[in-house]
This record gives C-alpha cells, sequence and structure tokens, in this order.
C-alpha cells in the first residue's frame, strides 16, 4: 500500500483528493492518505501545490533527504522537466488517476509480489472486455485508455465517428464511449446508426459530453443511447458505469438468451 501525502494544496483540492481516495480504496486501489506532517516520513508520494513557494521548499528539502519518493506537482502552468509528475490546474480525479498510474510505474517498476497491485478496481466478467472510445480529443482517448486498461479491459480508440464505426465493425465490441461533438457526424448521428445496425443495436453506448443539459439528454434518448458522462469524466462516474456494465454482462453469461440491453432507470441517472 502507498501512502500519499499532501503538501499545501488548497482546502478544495485536499477534499477533492480524500473523496476520490474514499471512492478507490473501497475498490481496491492500494493507496491512504497520511493525516498529518509527521507521517511524511512513511509517505512514497507527494502531491505537492507547486504554486505555492513555501509547498515548494518543503518538497525540494525532502527530496534532497529522501530520494526514493515521488512527487505530483499541481500547478497552473508547466513545471520544468526533472522526471517529476505535473498535473495542470484544474486538478480532477481523471488527471489525479492518471498521474497515480505514471507514479506507481515509478515505485514498482517490476512489479513487487509483496505489493499489492494498486490498479485493480473492477473484477469478474469485466475482466476481458472490449471497449471502444470515440473522442477526437487525444487527451480523452489516452484518459480512458489508462483508466480503462488497468481494469483489465481491452480498450480500442477511434478519433471520429467513421473511424468508430469500422473499428466497431471490426471488432467484437461490449461497450462503446461516445463524444457527443465530433468532426463530421457527431455523436447523436453514430449513436443512431449504431442502434439501427442489427448486430451492433444491442451494444451499449455512453456518450460523453460537456454539457449534459436536459435538452442533450433528450437527444440522446432519442438517438438510443445508453447513459451519459459529463467531461471531464469523473473517475467516480466512470467506475459506476462500469460496475453497472459488469453486473449486466455476468448476468447475459449466466442467462445467454438474454439481449445486452442496460436497464434505462438504473444506468440514465448517471
Amino acid at each position: 500500500m502507498t501512502c500519499v501525502a499532501l503538501m499545501r494544496l488548497p482546502v478544495t483540492e485536499v477534499y477533492m483528493v480524500r473523496s476520490f481516495m474514499d471512492v478507490v480504496s473501497a475498490r481496491g486501489l492500494a493507496y491512504k492518505l497520511a493525516e498529518n506532517t509527521e507521517q511524511y516520513s512513511h509517505a512514497e508520494l507527494f502531491i505537492i501545490d507547486a504554486d505555492n513557494h513555501t509547498a515548494v521548499t518543503l518538497w525540494q528539502t525532502l527530496r534532497q533527504q529522501r530520494r526514493n519518493v515521488i512527487g505530483i506537482l499541481v500547478s497552473k502552468t508547466a513545471v520544468a522537466d526533472d522526471g517529476q509528475i505535473w498535473i495542470q490546474r484544474p486538478l480532477n480525479s481523471m488527471k489525479l488517476l492518471t498521474a497515480l498510474g505514471k507514479a506507481d510505474m515509478c515505485l514498482n517498476p517490476k512489479g513487487n509480489p509483496n505489493r499489492k497491485k494498486a490498479a485493480t478496481i473492477v473484477t469478474g466478467n469485466l475482466h476481458g472486455a472490449r471497449v471502444l472510445v470515440i473522442d477526437d480529443s487525444a487527451t480523452v482517448r489516452k484518459q480512458l485508455e489508462l483508466a480503462l486498461g488497468e481494469q483489465g479491459v481491452q480498450v480500442f480508440v477511434a478519433d471520429s465517428g467513421e473511424a468508430g464505426l469500422h473499428a466497431l465493425s471490426q471488432n467484437n465490441i461490449d461497450l462503446v464511449f461516445l463524444d457527443v461533438m465530433l468532426p463530421g457526424a457527431d455523436g447523436y448521428q453514430i449513436c443512431k446508426t449504431i442502434k439501427k445496425n442489427r448486430q451492433k443495436n444491442t451494444v451499449p453506448v455512453v456518450m460523453l459530453t460537456s454539457k449534459a443539459s436536459p435538452f442533450d439528454r433528450v437527444k440522446g434518448s432519442l438517438a438510443g443511447c445508453d447513459s451519459y458522462l459529463t467531461k471531464p469524466v469523473e473517475f467516480r462516474r466512470l467506475i459506476e458505469v462500469l460496475d453497472k456494465f459488469r453486473v449486466q454482462r455476468t448476468a447475459i453469461a449466466e442467462k445467454p438468451g438474454l439481449p445486452m440491453v442496460p436497464d434505462p432507470a438504473s444506468v440514465r441517472a448517471l
């Protein structure tokens, strides 16, 4: 288990990190927060406010004393590239998850068999599932690819609706994350195309949108989407979608005759 210390983060970010840790600790991620500065000596990983001069000075001093610690620097602008990990503000769960994944590789490059694996949240029938991410943002694709890949999911990515439809036709996809705003045909059109395809219309489609207004939700419902996630995607919401999909996938495995159609009452509330 990796002990994480927070160094002079603003109260709002401390609250966000604590909420994030509460979610992931219940799902198998091997992280715990240092409760006070006295526990700094036990911490392997530090999250530092790089816009705070005092925090930077403390971190530089600590780094000279302990060479085996890893720092995640949170700031509005890029920091010097000296092997440290940088998160650009605003801080959110997906950025933090990505940074923790990088930090874990630094702390455990070869995989220590005595250390709990730090990236197993969803288990059971979800392992090995094939998920397609269709988004024209390379950053979003990479974030979701990392987050999903760490759950044992095989991830396919596409940067346009047309490329996504081709990937869907060539692979046995179990779940699609589909951006609303795409070059060419938008996400609603792509979703309609998927739902009109007799061979693919049972594949759940989760729309990714930056503004999940009631109007957007109506358009999504008319297009046939099964759920919505608002960008930037929160880690907790992503895990909720995966958990619902895992439960559904398990039920289908036990009853092969059932089509893979999510329960709208339980999924659309996301």
